[in-house]
């Protein structure tokens, strides 16, 4: 009797030991997604593949892997870099990140490899010149550019949406698409909404902007003031998709870009609750908005079939 209790008992702690083992390996799995940089890196992929969507260009699925994999060593680079001064205001991204340190620059230095093997068997010439540049200036960015927001105001936040926005450029030069008016249009209305959504991430990121002493917009203005302006910019971009489709430059599913107009609003309003959870908005509201655009374009264009 004794003998099967304990080997009961036994029983339950290996499967206690197990299911914690397996809580374990789904919470990294989940952090690494949301902190270790595969979010954002998805959000690129899905803005290239929006870009590809709102030009009627061929889809290049290999194109996405490569927009993954570059904005992956960027954005990797930037937290290994800034993992001392991040711990402040992203305590669960800097002690996620922490739990493999050290093998980060392997993975950054493999991600990188398999980037340019990628750009020289798919791409072409221009796509190989253009796609090295936009990956060491953001590189660059991180370690010298980033210091002239110390001078500057709001430099980071127009840099960065500028910088992201380039990635349509990236896209079309990759695709061998002509560089028009409507390449342009995309450039603009994608740089609008950037300066929000990046804009917005740096709330969370004030304290240790502040050490830093970089003039972003939100230590600048104020949490409210920055807000309000967040909703200047974000109605901004709705105006100017109402503009360009009612001239009929661009098609009419261009509209359903405009539910990310409410989209973002919703989110904003949010950010001026009391206790509002900035990590949570930034991380997974702001960045996961781009993986649902090829959804709206891919809806907004059966609807047009329909009708």
């Amino acid at each position: 009797m004794l003998e099967s209790q304990g080997y009961g008992l036994s029983e339950d702690r290996r499967f206690c030991k197990s299911v914690l083992g397996l809580r374990g390996i789904v919470d990294f799995i989940c952090n690494e997604f949301i902190h270790g940089g595969h979010l954002v890196s998805l959000a690129s992929s899905s803005i290239a593949l929006s870009v590809m969507l709102l030009l009627n260009i061929e889809i290049r699925w290999e194109f996405l892997i490569i927009a993954y994999l570059g904005t992956y060593c960027i954005y990797g680079y930037d937290h290994y870099k800034g993992i001392s001064i991040d711990s402040s205001d992203n305590s669960a991204r800097s002690s996620h990140l922490r739990r493999y340190y050290r093998f980060i620059p392997f993975i950054l230095i493999g991600y990188g490899i398999v980037y340019f093997l990628l750009l020289i068997v798919f791409g072409n010439v221009m796509s190989m010149f253009f796609g090295g540049f936009l990956l060491f200036s953001s590189l660059f960015y991180t370690s010298k550019v980033k210091k002239m927001t110390r001078k500057i105001i709001g430099f980071k936040n127009v840099y960065t949406s500028f910088s992201i926005s380039l990635l349509a450029v990236f896209t079309v030069v990759y695709c061998s698409y002509q560089l028009d008016l409507l390449l342009f249009i995309i450039f603009v209305i994608l740089f609008l909404r950037l300066m929000v959504d990046t804009s917005f991430c740096d709330i969370k990121d004030m304290e240790s902007d502040r050490k830093m002493h970089l003039l972003t917009l939100p230590l600048y203005l104020g949490k409210q003031k920055f807000l309000r302006f967040l909703h200047l910019v974000n109605l901004l971009s709705f105006v100017l998709i109402l503009v360009v489709v009612s001239l009929h430059f661009v098609p009419l599913y261009w509209l359903f870009l405009c539910i990310f107009t409410v989209y973002c609003f919703y989110y904003i309003q949010k950010a001026k609750e009391p206790g509002a959870d900035f990590q949570s908005l930034s991380s997974i509201a702001v960045d996961g908005e781009y993986l649902l655009w090829p959804v709206a374009l891919f809806l907004g264009k059966l609807f047009m079939t329909m009708i």
